[in-house]
Order: structure tokens, then sequence, then C-alpha cells
């Protein structure tokens, strides 16, 4: 079992073969699908190697993308097993998210330093937040899965990928938009806010709903109506002898 190191890394895998500057690096590679990890160079090298990582994290923020509906962000963290959740969790912190990454490292602009830099793995989305979006990252549950997905000679890298699958064990509540603001750093952040209550509509507005949506649907119909009687006229006319 080898040795565990904890290191702060760019968000955003730059390969090792990028030797220019940080600004010259155009790729967008915050996150990389597990679908895809062997078919992109910059993820299957890495990945091939064994440059996998685990980035933990108090939770992740994910806005509200249904159709129609108010744009919510919600704070999406960990469940508490079955233990925590005979405590009191309002006093207790819940458990972190253990995050499969891949991380490379390079040489900005030929220095003799390492720049690192790793990128958070997705999957589909669980039954537990696929009504809120369509992906979600790749989640480590246990210390078992952890360790396989850490350690190079536990499991050859191919075999890994069978960890990497989407997991329900998460909870989410709707926090406030300050998140949106990448100035706000604070617990507000992660303040429980209600959900947004839907408006009643009262008798008087559905009937002058329906009303309106029989007069659209009649108006549509009439026009239609004469479009094909003028068609019909103008075919008979031309067939008419003169």
């Amino acid at each position: 079992m080898g040795q565990r190191y904890f290191r702060s890394m760019r968000w955003g895998l730059v390969p090792s073969s990028h030797t220019k500057s940080l600004k010259e690096f155009n790729l967008s590679t915050h996150n990389c699908c597990s679908e895809t990890i062997l078919e992109r160079p910059i993820y299957s090298r890495a990945f091939l190697k064994g440059q996998r990582c685990v980035i933990p994290a108090d939770g992740f923020f994910e806005w509200n993308s249904t159709k129609g509906a108010e744009k919510i962000p919600y704070f999406v963290h960990k469940s508490r097993g079955k233990e925590d959740k005979d405590g009191n969790e309002e006093d207790s912190p819940h458990p972190l998210l253990m995050i499969a990454g891949l991380y490379d490292r390079c040489r900005l602009n030929n220095e003799d330093s390492f720049f690192y830099s790793a990128s958070v793995i997705t999957v589909s989305a669980s039954s537990s937040i696929n009504w809120l979006h369509h992906r979600m990252p790749a989640l480590l549950e246990t210390e078992a899965e952890v360790q396989q997905w850490l350690h190079t000679g536990a499991l050859k890298s191919r075999d890994t990928l069978s960890l990497l699958s989407p997991r329900v064990c998460i909870d989410l509540y709707p926090v406030s938009k300050v998140v949106n603001s990448v100035h706000i750093n604070s617990p507000a952040c992660l303040e429980k806010t209600e959900p947004p209550k839907k408006r009643k509509v009262n008798t008087l507005e559905k009937f002058f709903s329906k009303k309106q949506k029989t007069e659209t649907t009649d108006e549509a119909n009439l026009a239609k109506s004469s479009i094909k009687e003028e068609v019909s006229t103008e075919d008979t006319n031309r067939r008419s002898p003169p």
C-alpha cells in the first residue's frame, strides 16, 4: 500500500505535454465523462498511467434545470449512514464526498517546478439527482473503493472503471442564490432555504385562461377553414371550361 498525499491542484487538467503558459491552454477540462475516458488522449494518458486521485468535498452546488421552473440552486452532499442518523443531524457535520478524479503535472513555461492539475470524473445521474441534472460526480462510497481507486497495484486501470457508476448516497436541499456570485465565500452559501411555493391559480384565472385557449383554437380552425375554401375555389375555377 502506497503512502497518500494531499496536494493543492488546479481544477481543470493540463496535460504534461503542455509547456507554454496557462493562458495559452484553452481546453475546458473541469469534468471528464467516464464513458469517454479512454477515447480522449488528454484523459486516457493520465488514466492508463495510473494518475488517479480523490477529491474530498463537503458537497457541490447544482441549479434546477427543469424547463419552466424557477432557477433554484441546491447544495448536494453525502447522506448520513444509519449510525449517523441516530444522532443529532443539526449538530454533526455530514460526511465528506469522495470524488474520483484524474490528475497530471506539467512544466509551465518550461519551468523547473511541476504544475499539478486535476479533473472531476462524471457519470450519468442517479435517481437521487436526475430530476435536477443529467450528470453527477463519480463518487467512491467506501474506504475500500477509495483504496482501490488510489492504489495503482490493487486493480488494473481498465478494471477501475467498474467503480465509476451512478450513486444514490446523496441528499440535497435548496440554498440562497448568493452562491451565484464568485465574490461570496461564506457559510451563507450553505444555509438551507425554503423551496419556492407554487402559486395557486384561482377559479377566475382558470376560467379566463380556458376561455382564451378556446378562442385561440376557434380562430385557428376558422383560419384553416378559410384557406381550404380559397384553395378549393381556385382549383374549381382552374378546372372549369372557358
